[in-house]
């Protein structure tokens, strides 16, 4: 299966496809799942939500499609709603290319601790 970023990739070829979400179909059974409405259409979409950090003060989850055939990763901001829950909100284009990159940074520094820790017990 492919999985495509949501970026600037095509069938899942670049870096972030490739490296950051292998096994994506394991991780649905250990991840909640949500469901979120488009405001314009009210279309209805389902996403496991995989992964969450904090960036400049702000925090972020990261979704991926659970009803696609080729799941897309979603990166959102956790906001606070009207009624004082929170609530995901879409990047807007501004903040999004800075957002992945930082996303793709956190996972890198994450496989190369995990590659530290492998060398570490094989000694």
């Amino acid at each position: 299966m492919l999985f495509d970023c949501g970026r600037s990739c095509e069938n899942g070829d670049c870096d972030n496809c490739e490296e950051n979400i292998e096994g994506i179909e394991e991780i649905y059974d250990d991840e909640a799942i949500i469901t979120m409405v488009d405001a314009e259409s009210g279309e209805e979409y389902q996403f496991a939500m995989v992964d969450d950090f904090e960036y400049k003060d702000q925090s972020y989850c990261v979704l991926v499609t659970t009803d696609e055939e080729e799941p897309e990763m979603v990166i959102t901001k956790v906001v606070k709603m009207e009624d004082g829950e929170e609530g995901l909100m879409s990047l807007d284009e501004e903040e999004a290319d800075e957002i992945y990159e930082e996303y793709d940074r956190l996972c890198a520094e994450a496989e190369l601790d995990d590659e530290e820790d492998f060398s570490d017990e094989e000694e």
